[in-house]
């Protein structure tokens, strides 16, 4: 568990506790710092793990959705305790039914996430929820070293960025079928590239570095194995705390490791002292390719490019290039 922020361990720890000790048939909730005072965790009668939002439309009826690893009621009236007091409220509640350490450690870091950006309670948002948690749960597909190796690139260019006071995560894609790995602004995209060979040598789709669309930056990482190194289940706890706020990133990353066993994660480990520096930056028109469009009726042109020759830019024209007329902010 270590590494999660304050919150999700503190949540964990008291939800442990009210398992091990509550005497009480009904829902025991709490209240956790920096969460709206509507929104509760703790457990029901049965002691599973719920998340708890007062309904501010309790004249709507009650809906309910189920699967065999969480639970859904929206404007449900039921009594609860809180800090030692009984109140009878209308909630809209989510249960984690799995009794699966990761998966509860999931849900709560993503109900956290959503709650810090609940412009509203309405049932609606909350079934995209349970929706999102719902498709999370159920994914069932191993996941390749070479996705491994991609996703350690990715995770760390945005660390990368974000060392130097700028916060990418929002940009990154969420979706595996897109062209780019980040996208910046409305004409700006970034792609990641990995190697552990040390030549420099990428596989491109053509509209990655061909495009009158976009502006266009690929990112080189030269990786390196140690034992020693930083590991992908470390760098995904400094990435989830960069994104600590951002429910649709986390998601994504759950998604991203839901079937990989954390001594998988751990045991994935590249030199971060030799990534830092050679990480590399170069526009898309510098790299070698073919000068042309793809030709009627031809798609998903593929080949390999090597970026030795290519001319890169320094660290501070891409932060200059990520400012100019774009989206991102300071950290």
């Amino acid at each position: 568990m270590g590494g999660e922020n304050v919150n999700t361990e503190l949540i964990l720890k008291q939800i442990n506790v009210l398992q091990s000790t509550n005497p009480f048939d009904k829902f025991v909730l709490f209240r956790i710092p920096d969460i709206s005072s509507n929104v509760y965790y703790g457990i029901n009668s049965s002691k599973n793990l719920v998340f708890v939002i007062e309904s501010t439309n309790p004249q709507m009826s009650s809906q309910m959705q189920s699967t065999k690893k969480l639970f859904f009621s929206s404007n449900t009236k039921c009594e609860m305790i809180i800090s030692d007091a009984t109140f009878e409220k209308t909630v809209h509640i989510l249960t984690c039914l799995s009794e699966v350490q990761e998966e509860q450690l999931a849900f709560i870091r993503l109900t956290e996430a959503f709650s810090k950006h609940l412009v509203s309670n309405n049932s609606y948002m909350l079934n995209e929820l349970f929706s999102a948690l719902v498709s999370l749960f159920d994914q069932g597909r191993k996941t390749a070293d070479i996705e491994l190796q991609g996703m350690y690139a990715e995770l760390y260019v945005i660390k990368y960025f974000f060392n130097l006071g700028i916060n990418i995560s929002s940009f990154w894609q969420k979706n595996n079928k897109m062209n780019f790995d980040f996208t910046i602004n409305r004409i700006k995209r970034m792609e990641v590239k990995s190697t552990t060979q040390g030549t420099r040598i990428h596989h491109f789709k053509h509209e990655q570095l061909l495009s009158e669309l976009y502006d266009i930056v690929i990112v080189s990482c030269l990786l390196r194995g140690d034992d020693a190194g930083l590991s992908l289940y470390k760098l995904i706890q400094e990435v989830r705390a960069i994104a600590a706020e951002d429910f649709k990133t986390l998601l994504y990353i759950e998604q991203l490791i839901k079937n990989i066993p954390e001594e998988v994660l751990s045991g994935f480990m590249y030199d971060e002292i030799y990534l830092e520096n050679n990480i590399r930056f170069y526009p898309a028109s510098s790299i070698p390719k073919f000068n042309e469009a793809q030709p009627e009726g031809v798609t998903q042109t593929e080949y390999n490019s090597n970026l030795s020759t290519s001319s890169p830019l320094s660290p501070h024209l891409v932060i200059k290039w990520l400012y100019e007329r774009g989206e991102v902010t300071d950290v």
